[in-house]
């Protein structure tokens, strides 16, 4: 789900624009108040960035002055970032502003344009949006009690350690529940966790020791993989279970008569129970059913 900026305030607003750009520009600079129009400047594009929180649309005469301050520095784009994508008027206006009186292009970024960089840069989302993911987390190891895999205080792997490996499980549910075709819930991480936890032993994620990490990312990787397998032996029963009915239908075989079929074959009357050699048994019976059909017209 796709943050919402308006439950920032027009501080935290600012802040996550201006990570936000020093993402994307790798010489950005910010500026405090004073600022003479400038909540931060890319010198290598030239452009200036100007972070409004209106409650409506922008006011139009702030945006000339703040234009206006723009063209007094080495400007040559200046952009405006608003947590709502812009009404159409205010995009006209701010065209015709350009085309009358200034020399270099102005933009507006709204809701849009922010939540794209917040999907390419996931770590600034996580640092100024708590998921539903990181209260829980928050919650499963507030004052947990020691455990004998736990680091000893200062040999805790490292912050961006830790957020790879809280990604990864999240990877996990995220490809378990896919499978289920459901939402995650609160239950299917503090599964994760736990059984991340009980497998090194420890009392929460974070205190793994630093020299275990490696381990832990092959544990994980692992894990992915054995259940993205699992996932595509799912779907391969699927589309053998979704054969076997089709054929049923095409040749008009009663319900009774089918069952009495899958006995015969299998000992079992129904085709969520077989195994997957039983599946393919059962498969190949109702492909050459099909087949003799097919030869004699019907």
């Amino acid at each position: 789900m796709l943050p919402n900026l308006l439950s920032l305030d027009e501080k935290r607003f600012e802040e996550l624009c201006q990570d936000l750009l020093r993402e994307e520009y790798p010489g950005f600079q910010t500026y405090s108040a004073p600022d003479l129009g400038m909540d931060g400047y890319d010198p290598k594009s030239g452009t200036i960035f100007q972070c409004y929180f209106p409650e409506g649309a922008p006011r139009k005469d702030k945006v000339a002055a703040d234009i206006e301050k723009a063209r007094q520095q080495p400007c040559k784009k200046w952009v405006l970032l608003i947590p709502k994508n812009p009404t159409q008027p205010f995009h006209r206006w701010l065209t015709i502003e350009q085309q009358s009186r200034v020399e270099f292009p102005v933009d507006v970024w709204g809701k849009t344009k922010i939540q794209q960089m917040l999907r390419s840069h996931p770590g600034v989302e996580r640092a100024h949006f708590r998921t539903r993911a990181d209260e829980l987390l928050e919650r499963l190891s507030r004052g947990k009690k020691p455990a004998s895999g736990d680091a000893m205080p200062g040999g805790e792997i490292e912050q961006d350690q830790a957020e790879e490996l809280r990604s990864s499980m999240g990877r996990l549910v995220d490809e378990e529940v896919s499978r289920k075709h459901r939402k995650p819930k609160g239950l299917d991480y503090s599964r994760e966790y736990g059984e991340f936890n009980k497998h090194f032993a420890l009392s929460s994620y974070g205190r793994l020791p630093r020299e275990k990490f490696a381990e832990a990312r092959r544990y994980l990787e692992a894990k992915l993989y054995s259940r993205r397998k699992a996932n595509t032996r799912s779907q391969d029963r699927n589309r053998i279970i979704g054969g076997v009915k089709a054929i049923q239908k095409k040749l008009a075989i009663r319900e009774p008569e089918y069952r009495q079929i899958l006995i015969k074959l299998t000992g079992k009357n129904s085709l969520a129970i077989l195994d997957n050699e039983e599946l393919s048994k059962v498969f190949k019976y109702f492909h050459q059913l099909q087949g003799e059909a097919d030869a004699r017209g019907c």
